[in-house]
């Protein structure tokens, strides 16, 4: 038998950041996000000896047997696979192996590392026959990387994996969480899907130390200010996104933008300075940096008819177009 589970990552579209604690719990966050068609996948294969084989990133991990908990810190690259695994660990009958695979080269800024926890959840749950619902799986994925990892960071990334679709997230006041399915027709689909690109600008670091970052500046109060503004223009932006107004919503992405970098002036550096100057330069409504800045994807809104110009500007000065497509299944699981 052989689990193959699959999790999409996500953009967020405002409100990104209002989902980390002691915001969130404080003040209440909100976000509004959509999953799209990059994956990590999960293929977990049971086996009659105690041995489990681990592959992920290129690299390969044997633990000889699961008698004891795993232990964290002396190498991070596997860590999340460890949390994952010593949460299911007293009820796992027998060694296996698990292999983790993305669809393209990079998702930073995407939401991998909940994306992947997703999808490793999603085949354990289904190996173990231990159903959980989306909430919960994104919920628990969440709770390994804060509590059990220390990686400072919010719930959005795992909850868009394990629901897909276009989602508008409340975090807080305390832990209350919720996810609401934002409908869209399909004509507000296609129309969309004709105004946004993404690429990636390259870099690299981890999503946890930018965190870090915000909540540091929690305590600022004109940073805090700027959290609050995010919040704020959550719903304008669901009501753009309904109503079609892509320039309302490019516009809200723009706003967002210059918030984001005032919450926390790590999300950007000279080189996404430069590819938003441009993107912007040639027609685009509004953008920003996915995920916690730094490195990684943009996200532009423009009209259709500028679109393919803003492109070729942007991979002319350095950038990688990334082709995408909306998902709406979330995390899936099949046998093979």
């Amino acid at each position: 038998m052989k689990i193959v589970s699959q999790a999409p990552c996500r953009i967020s579209l405002v409100g990104g950041g209002t989902d980390v604690d002691p915001f969130a719990s404080q003040h209440g966050g909100k976000v509004l996000n959509l999953s799209i068609n990059l994956y990590n996948q999960a293929t977990l294969t049971p086996w009659n000896k105690s041995e489990v084989s681990l592959k992920a990133l290129n690299e390969k991990r044997t633990i000889p047997h699961l008698k004891q908990p795993l232990k964290y810190g002396q190498d991070p690259k596997f860590d999340l696979l460890r949390a994952i695994i010593n949460h299911f660990r007293s009820r796992i009958p027998s060694g296996f192996s698990l292999t983790i695979t993305q669809t393209t080269d990079s998702l930073l800024g995407l939401g991998r590392s909940g994306s992947a926890a997703v999808s490793i959840i999603a085949a354990f749950s289904h190996w173990l026959k231990q159903p959980l619902s989306p909430l919960n799986m994104g919920l628990l994925a969440a709770d390994l990387e804060v509590n059990q990892l220390g990686w400072s960071g919010g719930k959005q990334d795992s909850l868009a994996a394990a629901f897909g679709g276009f989602n508008l997230m409340t975090f807080g006041p305390g832990s209350k969480t919720t996810v609401k399915s934002v409908k869209l027709s399909s004509k507000a689909i296609t129309a969309l899907k004709q105004r946004v690109f993404m690429v990636s600008i390259g870099g690299n670091r981890h999503s946890a130390k930018q965190q870090a970052e915000l909540i540091k500046g929690m305590s600022d109060k004109n940073k805090l200010k700027a959290l609050f503004a995010l919040k704020d223009s959550v719903d304008d932006a669901v009501k753009a996104l309904k109503l079609k107004d892509w320039q309302t919503l490019g516009s809200l992405l723009h706003q967002g933008w210059e918030n984001k970098k005032k919450s926390n002036p790590t999300v950007t550096n000279q080189l996404i300075d430069k590819m938003y100057h441009l993107a912007k330069k040639n027609g685009a409504y509004g953008g920003k940096i996915s995920g916690s800045g730094g490195a990684g994807h943009m996200f532009f809104i423009i009209p259709p008819s500028k679109k393919s110009a803003a492109i070729k500007t942007l991979v002319k000065a350095g950038a990688k177009h990334i082709k995408f497509d909306f998902d709406f299944k979330g995390v899936t699981v099949k046998t093979l």
